[in-house]
């Protein structure tokens, strides 16, 4: 019997030492850069809206601002300080940041959900992601209820993401995503999807 429960036990420890090993193989394939996050409160010409929200940028996460923070006020437009939220990229979603790399600019997209009125937010809206992936970015405006908007990537991340990229990325042939093969009558008052952007000439590298 004590036989038995030791080889037990030493099962028991070499399966959780392998789910530690994964895990951490698993973060080791992940990138997670910290990011200020701005947009805007614009006057609209509408007659049916007063306002309306847009994200226009990041900025550093380290700048001592406090969400709902104001940038800049003037009669048009309040530029206001979302807060930081984490950019985070997967190994295993390189084929998307690929086809961002091949935009004609590479963007990070920026999702905005309405905050609870119960949450005590201090702005009608907040930062539920940062994506560098436009087929994330197309789900998430395919909702119709978040407001999202490609913003130029920055060149120290576009170096960053670029040797990740370059270290995990593998191509997959014979592989299609269904947004490959999108219905272009689907769009929302003429609005072309998100992730379809002029594509760079045959041949053209990441590090172009």
């Amino acid at each position: 019997m004590s036989m038995r429960n030791n080889t037990l036990r030493c099962l028991w420890r070499v399966k959780n030492e392998l789910a530690d090993c994964e895990r951490c193989a698993n973060l080791a394939r992940e990138l997670t850069i910290m990011l200020g996050v701005l947009a805007e409160r614009r006057r609209s010409v509408s007659r049916w809206a007063k306002e309306y929200w847009i994200p226009v940028g990041i900025a550093p996460a380290s700048g001592g601002l406090t969400t709902g923070d104001v940038m800049l006020s003037d009669d048009e437009r309040t530029r206001y300080f979302m807060g930081v939220h984490a950019l985070t990229c997967h190994a295993a979603d390189t084929e998307a940041y690929v086809h961002n790399f091949n935009s004609q600019v590479p963007a990070l997209f920026i999702v905005l959900r309405r905050s609870p009125s119960e949450d005590g937010h201090p702005l009608p809206w907040f930062v539920h992601s940062v994506t560098a992936s436009p087929y994330l970015a197309q789900d998430y405006d395919d909702s119709g209820e978040d407001i999202v908007e490609r913003v130029p990537m920055s060149p120290d991340i576009t170096e960053t993401l670029k040797d990740f990229v370059n270290r995990y990325h593998q191509e997959e042939e014979f592989k299609k995503r269904r947004r490959d093969k999108l219905d272009l009558e689907d769009h929302k008052f003429g609005k072309d999807p998100i992730f379809l952007q002029r594509e760079k000439p045959a041949g053209g590298n990441l590090d172009g």
